[in-house]
């Protein structure tokens, strides 16, 4: 069911409910703070309304009509909204039958297919107002998400948004150039629980005086290394979803998934640098160049890695040619490959009874070698290796020539939490056979240590195989 999605004026509408049930209160609760006027028509209309506290000489409202009567056809005059809250189902038809004659817009609670629009779930915050409606068809996926999103947003944030209203134009004028006043606006918004049990008029000095230093401060943009996880969108921090729809430019390569990228800001130009296992793209001074040249021009940027900014991404070449230019750079951390997979594939990268610890290398050196591999794996120990599949071949004779045991079981696992994720179980010392028949390609991560056989597909087998010697 298609719906349109308007807010109506209140104050330019009459509500008329019809019906003294539960629901039809629930209605009128909703609706008279609004203040639009609302009539109530039904038989005991009075004792509900009473009982459900919201009498108007006990509320102090005078925009509720009550009609302690039956229902009669010159209800509808006047009315530009209906609601049918009946437990009668013979009037309820009557009742319906009439709006419908008059062309007056009327849900019938609970009853999407009589009704020609429905009430969304919403939540306000001040002036901010929030709606939800899936046309009646998933009202437990919009409480949920109503719920949600109100979680995210601080009480305090309807105050700064009516004192933002108020201090608007005064703002303009401070910050004439319309880049840096949304940059201005946006960071008042991350802020917005600083400004809890204020009142408006001290919020709206606030206000000012943050343009005035704005309008006083650098006129160089900030850039974000933010971490895009291993692909899952749900995995990123709400800090890097803020980002993503804050930026003015972002620039990503080929390990941010889609996915992740279709949660940018619309607007928001996006800036492929194609960096890669094997392919550098424009290289790294390239795309330090590119990350300095749009904070220069006064833009947001956000520089999306794959995975955690600050691990295996070169984000220390990135900061410094930032630093040298004074533009102000913040990390925002992502769930690294090896996080996300040990959860999808369940192997607890360390265990009471097979590892201590664990290493993270790549297996993509500046000279093409492998050095120490005897102290990174083996007994009691896990290790994870980024970028290692070219090297698959090599990884494997290093460390059974240092003595790792052959037969230490492995995963290798492709494009890990996302929807064509694959895995692959075997021993060090088929892991070139492993990968050469699987094709397995990069983004993927090599998985060694006796951990792997708590994966939740060998544990499984196990089980199977246990319970059936069990049996037999």
């Amino acid at each position: 069911m298609s719906s349109i999605p308007v807010f109506l004026t209140a104050e330019k509408h009459h509500i008329l409910i019809v019906g003294a049930t539960a629901a039809a209160m629930a209605k009128l609760s909703l609706f008279m703070p609004t203040g639009a006027r609302i009539s109530v028509v039904a038989a005991g209309a009075r004792d509900a309304v009473r009982e459900a506290g919201l009498l108007p000489e006990d509320t102090g409202l005078e925009n509720i009509i009550i009609h302690d009567r039956a229902f009669t056809e010159d209800d509808l005059s006047g009315k530009t909204l209906v609601y049918i809250a009946l437990e009668d189902d013979l009037t309820e038809e009557r009742v319906l039958r009439l709006t419908n004659a008059r062309r007056l817009p009327v849900n019938v609670v609970d009853k999407p297919a009589k009704s020609t629009f429905t009430t969304p779930a919403q939540f306000s915050r001040g002036a901010l107002q929030v709606a939800f409606s899936s046309g009646g068809a998933a009202p437990v996926f919009v409480r949920r998400l109503r719920s949600s999103l109100e979680r995210l947003l601080p009480p305090s944030l309807g105050v700064l948004a009516t004192a933002a209203g108020s201090v608007r134009d005064r703002v303009k004028t401070l910050i004439p150039d319309s880049t840096r006043r949304r940059l201005f606006w946006d960071r008042l918004y991350d802020n917005a629980g600083s400004y809890a049990d204020l009142a408006q008029d001290e919020v709206e000095r606030l206000i000012v005086d943050a343009a005035r230093n704005h309008r006083m401060g650098a006129t160089t943009g900030q850039v974000q290394l933010v971490g895009a996880g291993p692909g899952d969108p749900d995995l990123l921090t709400i800090k890097a979803h803020r980002a993503l729809q804050q930026a003015d430019v972002i620039v990503y390569d080929r390990l941010v998934s889609r996915d992740v990228l279709a949660l940018a800001r619309r607007d928001a130009e996006l800036i492929f640098v194609g960096k890669r296992e094997g392919d550098h793209g424009i290289g790294q001074d390239g795309i330090n160049k590119v990350i300095v040249d749009e904070a220069l021009k006064g833009r947001r940027v956000v520089r999306l890695k794959g995975g955690d900014p600050l691990l295996f991404a070169r984000a220390g070449e990135e900061l410094a040619a930032l630093r040298q230019h004074d533009i102000h750079v913040e990390v925002v951390p992502g769930i690294s490959a090896f996080q996300g997979i040990a959860a999808t594939t369940q192997i607890p990268l360390t265990d009471r009874e097979y590892s201590s610890s664990i290493t993270l290398v790549t297996g993509h050196l500046k000279d093409g070698a492998y050095k120490d591999w005897a102290r990174l794996a083996g007994d009691g120990q896990t290790l994870a290796v980024y970028m290692g599949v070219r090297g698959a071949g090599q990884i494997s004779a290093g460390l059974i020539s240092e003595g790792v045991k052959a037969s230490t079981p492995l995963a290798v696992v492709e494009n890990g939490t996302r929807a064509n994720e694959r895995r692959f179980y075997g021993t060090l010392a088929g892991l070139e056979e492993l990968v050469a028949k699987n094709a397995v390609k990069s983004p993927a991560l090599l998985l060694i240590g006796d951990v792997v056989n708590n994966a939740r597909e060998l544990a499984h087998a196990e089980f199977e195989a246990e319970r059936l010697r069990a049996t037999a």
